[in-house]
């Protein structure tokens, strides 16, 4: 069941949400300058950032042609050693604690940059991401284990198997990773990928209910919404011994963001038109127990065309889920792209 809880938002200010540390520190991305928190949002310090070069940096100082380029930081996470690693345009960038610009450690080579990184102590992984042409090779999940310096292949999906990867998520309460695959046919699913990267095994696949970007672990199920531009989509709860899912709400989008924060989870949807996704808005969903949700925000689409990015409510990575502050953005909503939102 939903119903509609207004959110107080209390304060405003200009970039993409991107990460909230133990100690509650916030991380946000103005472009390639991502800049830190330590009072809760009243005061940013400049954190690190990407070097650019060439015509593109220029190009996107105006703001459509920031959102044609895709010039803005995907991802990204502090890990244990206090380095930072983010995802940008072109590759992996990496600042080892106490420096300011970043270096880059891994190109894209194949489809286009990864959509989300993930970290346990210093181990940080991603899976490639791309169009067409990733069904032709074999999709790969990459491991740094010396904190974001250097990537190697950790597991190879036989080629064709899967269009690409959405995200490999560590869960607190297994002794594997969850792989994340879209999109269509039988490729999408959610397996399980063991430590040491030898062996994966399916929980289940082929259907758009196990098409998801981001899942919150739970000890014995994982929540989230579904990503799909071709079924109705709903926040589904996903037995991970038995496979059995259930339909917990409908919602009018596809969704790529869900996190942990303030004692409640929180799952946002997206405006990706198509005959199914009709909304020109979406939505921010939280709940306390992960049945009974309540929509706290609903934000429209602006008029640009989804060419410069689908409608989306951005949600951070967070490493702690009892945090009080925490925050969202808007991409091509009106009057909230790229804007974060303070809250709690």
């Amino acid at each position: 069941m939903t119903s509609d809880t207004p959110l107080t938002i209390q304060a405003e200010t200009r970039g993409r949400a991107l990460f909230i540390d133990r100690k509650g520190s916030l991380y946000i991305a103005r472009k390639y300058r991502i800049f830190r928190s330590d009072d809760g949002g009243a005061t940013w310090n400049l954190d690190c950032y990407v070097p650019t070069s060439g015509w593109k940096p220029v190009a996107s100082t105006f703001s459509l042609a920031a959102r044609a380029l895709r010039f803005n930081i995907q991802a990204f996470q502090v890990l244990a050693d206090g380095s930072r690693v983010a995802v940008a345009r072109d590759g992996i960038y990496r600042a080892q604690a106490g420096e300011s610009r970043m270096t880059r450690s891994w190109a894209v080579t194949r489809g286009s940059r990864p959509i989300t990184l993930s970290a346990e102590g210093n181990r940080v992984f991603f899976g490639e991401y791309g169009g067409a042409e990733m069904d032709h090779v074999g999709v790969r999940v990459y491991l740094s284990e010396d904190g974001g310096r250097h990537f190697e292949p950790f597991f190879e999906f036989p080629k064709g198997d899967i269009h690409h990867i959405h995200n490999v998520v560590v869960d607190p309460y297994a002794d594997h990773y969850w792989v994340l695959a879209g999109d269509h046919g039988r490729t999408p699913g959610i397996a399980a990928l063991s430590k040491d990267g030898r062996h994966l095994d399916w929980l289940d696949r082929g259907h758009q209910m196990v098409r998801a970007v981001s899942v919150l672990p739970r000890p014995d199920h994982l929540i989230y919404g579904s990503d799909s531009e071709v079924e109705p989509n709903f926040l589904i709860r996903l037995d991970k011994k038995t496979a059995k899912w259930e339909r917990l709400l409908p919602v009018e989008g596809s969704s790529l963001y869900a996190a942990d924060v303030n004692g409640m989870a929180v799952i946002s949807t997206s405006v990706e038109s198509s005959a199914v996704n009709t909304a020109r808005h979406c939505s921010l969903y939280a709940s306390h127990d992960d049945a009974t949700w309540t929509r706290l925000v609903s934000l429209e689409k602006d008029l640009w065309s989804p060419i410069l990015h689908f409608g989306l409510i951005v949600l951070p990575t967070v490493q702690d889920a009892s945090t009080r502050r925490w925050m969202f953005s808007g991409q091509a909503l009106k009057r909230h792209h790229d804007r974060v939102s303070l809250c709690g």
